[in-house]
């Protein structure tokens, strides 16, 4: 009986998709993207160095009003490119081309230090999910084993069944949304990568 429980859990284990082991040997990590935990600014940007300078951007008047409109999630891509582009153009109707590249470097690095923190957050937050299907999984496999044990027609095990179930139903909610949550650290290394391509085309 406690073999055809654990045959059941591990059906339920597929259904869920949360893999043990999973890209990169972390149970609770329940993606099919390889798990990256930070990412390399040198992957994505052509320019001078932004290891410690994060925060130079606020030396930089009229920096932090475009930076947070960089970081706002609800942004097009183009609407990206065109607050850069305005920024640009005023550095450079404002002054030296070098002060420019260093303003411009500093926004950079300003951004992706804020999405490099949101993603983190946001893997944080899948490994969380992850790890409570796992639980509720576990939960269900101790539900089906004490079913096993018990009489088809007992009280008992009628409340079992409808638990069960119950928490199936739960499990395959939780699938659904599991793949919205895997996009989010793909969204914050894509704008990142978009970032990086409209800054350093404004480099000189």
């Amino acid at each position: 009986m406690r073999h055809r429980s654990a045959v059941l859990a591990a059906a339920l284990l597929t259904l869920v998709s949360v893999p043990a082991g999973a890209a990169g040997g972390d149970p609770d990590w329940p993606c099919v993207q390889i798990l990256v935990p930070t990412l390399s600014s040198g992957q994505i940007w052509p320019g001078d160095p932004i290891e410690g300078r994060e925060g130079d951007w606020r030396d930089i008047p009229g920096t932090e009003p475009v930076l947070k409109q960089l970081l706002d999630r609800r942004l097009a891509p183009e609407q990206e490119q065109a607050a850069i582009d305005r920024f640009a153009d005023q550095l450079e109707a404002n002054g030296a081309a070098a002060d420019r590249n260093m303003a411009l470097t500093a926004l950079f690095a300003g951004a992706f230090d804020a999405l490099n923190q949101e993603r983190r957050q946001a893997i944080s937050a899948i490994k969380r999910y992850a790890h409570q299907q796992r639980v509720l999984l576990d939960s269900i496999d101790a539900a089906l084993t004490r079913l096993q044990a018990l009489p088809a027609d007992a009280p008992e095990a009628t409340a079992l069944r409808e638990e069960i179930a119950w928490r199936r139903r739960i499990l395959d909610e939780r699938r659904r949304n599991q793949t919205a949550l895997c996009e989010q650290p793909v969204q914050f290394e894509q704008k990142a990568g978009r970032i990086a391509r409209d800054i350093a085309a404004r480099l000189d």
